[in-house]
C-alpha cells in the first residue's frame, strides 16, 4: 500500500510539474504564430489521408503541396496542390501521380516545393514502391502553381543510384544560383541490415544536370536521413 501511494504521489507530482512547464496555447496573430487555418474541411476531406506537407512563397502568393491517398505506400497516393488566393485556399488538385502504365501505378512521396530567385516554381517528389527503391521526379510551374510541366525523372549517379533531389526538406540557393538539395538514401542488404546515409545533390541549371556530394557518412556507425540545411548571414551552412 505504501509503495502504491508513493508511486501515485510521484506520478501526480511529475504531471503537475510538467503541466506548469507547458507554454500557453498559441493564438493566431499573437507572438510568432501569424495565421492558422485548414486548407480543406476535415469533415469533407478530398482523400482519406494527407501527409508530408510543403509550402512556398511565390511572386503570386503561397502554394502548398502534400501527398495524399488511402494511406501512405498505397498506389493511389498522389501529390496534391492548393494555392492561397484572395485570402483563402483553393480546392486541392492532384497534379502528379505514380502511374507508370495502364497496369502499374506506384505511390508518390515527400513533395518539396521550391521557388528559385530566377526560374519557375519547382516541385520535387519521389515515386516508387518504398523508400529503398524510389526515384526523384521534378515538375515545374510558370504561373505560380496553376499549371505544371510534364514530370521528368532526375536521373542516376553511380554513388547513390537514383537521384532524389531534396528528400524531404527544402533546398537552399547559393549566391551564384546553385541549388543545394539535402538528401539521403535508405539501403537494405540481403542479410537484413540497412544503412541510412546523408548526401547532397547540386544543380546549377534548375535540375537539368546534377552533381552528388557524399554520402558524408557510411551508415555503419549511425543512421541518418532527411537532413535540413540552415543558412547564416556570413554564408556558412549547417546541417
Amino acid at each position: 500500500m505504501k509503495v502504491s501511494l508513493a508511486v501515485f504521489l510521484a506520478l501526480t507530482l511529475t504531471i503537475s510539474i510538467q503541466a506548469e512547464e507547458l507554454p500557453n496555447v498559441a493564438v493566431a496573430g499573437e507572438g510568432a504564430l501569424v495565421s492558422s487555418r485548414q486548407i480543406f474541411d476535415l469533415a469533407d476531406k478530398p482523400t482519406k489521408e494527407s501527409h508530408a506537407s510543403t509550402i512556398v512563397e511565390t511572386p503570386n502568393g503561397l502554394v502548398a503541396a502534400w501527398f495524399a491517398g488511402t494511406r501512405e505506400r498505397d498506389p493511389d497516393v498522389g501529390i496534391r496542390v492548393s494555392r492561397h488566393e484572395n485570402g483563402q485556399w483553393t480546392d486541392s488538385v492532384e497534379v502528379v501521380s505514380g502511374v507508370q502504365s495502364s497496369m502499374l501505378r506506384y505511390p508518390t512521396w515527400n513533395p518539396v516545393l521550391f521557388q528559385p530567385s530566377e526560374g519557375p516554381l519547382m516541385l520535387f517528389y519521389k515515386v516508387g514502391p518504398n523508400p529503398r527503391e524510389w526515384w526523384g521526379m521534378l515538375t515545374t510551374s510558370q504561373d505560380g502553381g496553376k499549371t505544371w510541366s510534364w514530370p521528368t525523372k532526375l536521373g542516376e549517379a553511380h554513388t547513390i543510384g537514383h537521384l532524389l533531389g531534396p528528400v524531404k526538406n527544402k533546398p537552399v540557393e547559393l549566391a551564384d544560383g546553385t541549388i543545394l538539395c539535402p538528401s539521403s538514401t535508405e539501403i537494405e542488404y540481403a542479410d537484413g541490415s540497412s544503412h541510412w546515409r546523408v548526401h547532397f545533390e547540386v544543380t546549377k541549371d534548375l535540375g537539368k544536370t546534377w552533381e552528388v556530394i557524399g554520402p558524408i557518412q557510411t551508415g555503419e556507425t549511425f543512421h541518418a536521413i532527411q537532413p535540413s540545411i540552415l543558412t547564416y548571414p556570413d554564408d556558412r551552412l549547417q546541417i
